[in-house]
Order: structure tokens, then sequence, then C-alpha cells
């Protein structure tokens, strides 16, 4: 009798040591994913919100042509509540040719003033907006290109009404660019060009490369959690971003560029966009030796030689 209570007692020390050790793991394990979606929070608002990681990727440029050529402030609203700006720069002669200029990650349409000079040599009217969350742009969270694509959409319509006689070109760099092959499917019909330095194919593969070679990071459970924050803040899911949907029924000719040493948006992209776009006028261009966003730079005569020609080949 006394070594049954004794093995009952046992027992129920066991059952009373297990159910606090559940406890203890629920704990933690409520603690840690607390946590974990504070630190993804962070990493989120680090990367996709105002004045995070995008302001640090600031580079000296010259804008004295910029800041000293006469504008125009164009200014669309949005239908998510946002006040976005764009910069007119009218050709010195008349012409019914308008380049829509499109920034990067971390830039804005001032930051764009040496390919704006450029297009605007040309003889091109130009339009470059500030994305938004950039430049004097409204906006928290950045669109990587897939929220902006209707924003350039409505610039072109803007164009449209301003001159209803317009040709338009599309240019964009680095997250500029893949904004432009995403914006094509619903480009207006005068649409004719579009020109896309070192933009990356899926928003998704750009942030998990970005993910390990900047912070060494895996990308799961981050990008799957990151992109459920993204959805209900900025509004967007990020593998909706890619061009293997929106450049798969292209008929708009498109200059695809990227230099062979981008270790910020990967060479291998480049040739993922050229496959993915199925039109037939299409041309694509490695520039050797060129880092992210840095063609121009190293081969300036023939960058300019060749955008132009493109440009001027499908202007009418």
């Amino acid at each position: 009798m006394k070594k049954k209570r004794t093995e009952q007692k046992t027992k129920q020390k066991k059952q009373k040591e297990k159910r606090v050790w559940t406890r203890v793991i629920l704990s933690l394990l409520v603690i840690l994913i607390i946590v974990g979606g504070f630190v993804m929070y962070l990493l989120f608002n680090y990367a996709f919100e105002r004045g995070g990681f995008s302001t640090q990727l600031g580079t000296n440029v010259n804008t004295e042509w910029y800041d000293n050529t006469p504008s125009q402030t164009w200014t669309q609203k949005t239908k998510d509540g946002l006040t976005l700006k764009a910069h007119y720069i009218p050709a010195k002669e008349p012409t019914n040719k308008t380049v829509l200029v499109v920034h990067g990650y971390g830039g804005s349409a001032q930051r764009m003033s040496t390919y704006i000079r450029m297009l605007h040599k040309d003889g091109y009217n130009v339009l470059a907006p500030d994305n938004r969350a950039f430049g004097q742009s409204g906006g928290k969270y950045i669109g990587y290109g897939w929220k902006d694509r209707t924003d350039l959409t409505n610039w072109m319509h803007q164009i449209n009404e301003y001159n209803p006689h317009s040709e338009i070109g599309m240019y964009g760099i680095s997250m500029g660019a893949s904004a432009v092959m995403f914006t094509l499917p619903k480009a207006p019909h005068n649409v004719k060009w579009a020109i896309a330095d070192c933009g990356y194919s899926s928003i998704y593969e750009e942030l998990k490369y970005e993910l390990k070679n900047l912070f060494h990071l895996p990308a799961n459970p981050i990008l799957p959690i990151a992109t459920v924050y993204s959805k209900v803040l900025a509004g967007y899911n990020f593998e909706d971003g890619d061009t293997k949907q929106t450049l798969k029924h292209n008929e708009i000719p498109l200059f695809i560029i990227h230099g062979d040493a981008d270790t910020f948006v990967p060479t291998k992209f480049a040739y993922e966009n050229y496959r993915n776009n199925h039109g037939k006028e299409k041309q694509l261009c490695i520039v050797k030796g060129a880092s992210h966003a840095h063609s121009k730079h190293v081969e300036p005569e023939q960058y300019q030689e060749k955008t132009a020609a493109f440009a001027s080949k499908y202007f009418n």
C-alpha cells in the first residue's frame, strides 16, 4: 500500500514537472514569436520605409545643370491618397517626343540629373518623377517598382493630356528599370520604347539575394513573414513583381543594359529579363567592369551612342 502511494506521488510529481516544462516551453515560444515578429517589423521598416536603408545609398551627383534648367512641377494624386511630384523639362526645340525617366532605390528625380541631361541633349522633353516614398513625393513605404507601375502609367496619361500628339519613351535605372518593365503591360499605346538599366526580374529574388549578400540571413522564414507585412502595410506582395508575367506578352521594343560587375542587382537578372521578354524587338548590352548603375560611367560614349540610337530608331 505504501509502495503504491509512493508510486502515485512520483507519478503526480512527474506530471506536475511536465506541466511546468510545457508552460515554460510555450512561454518561450510566445516570447520568440513576439520578438521575432518585432525583429521582422524592424527589418521591414529598415528596407521599405522612407528614411530607412535607402538613405544610405547616396552617391555624389552633380545637380547644377538640373537645378538651373527651367522646369515645371507636375503633381499626381494616387488612389491610395498620396501626392506625388514630378519634374518636367521641355526640350530646347518643340517636340512631341517625351521620355519618362524613373530613378532607382534611394534615388530621386534630381539624382537622375546625368541621365536627364543626356536625353535632353538628344532633343527630348523629359518627365522625371520622384517615386512614392522618395524625394518630394508622399508615401511611407517604398513600392519596389510594383506599386510604382500604376503611378508611372498615370504620369504617361498626364503627358498625353499635356500633349495629345505625344510619343513616349521609358527609361529606368535599377528599381526604376524594374518599374518600367512592370509597367509595360498597361503602358499607353503611344509608348514607343523602353530602356531598363540594371533592373531585377523579381522583387522576391532580389530581396532573397540581398538578405544573403548584405545581412547573411536566410530567406526563410524572413521573406514569407515580411511579405505579410508588405501586403498589410504597403499594399503588395513580393511575388507580384516578376517580369516572367509582365514581359511575356510585351511588344514594346526593350533595351536591357547591365554591368557585369554588379553585386547589388546581379547580372543574371539581365539575362532573365531578356529571356522573359517575348517581343521580337529587344536588345541586351552587358558592360564589362561596370558595377551597379555605373554602366554609363564606365563606357560613357558607347552608352550614349547605343541608347540614343535605340530611342531614335523607334520614335517616329
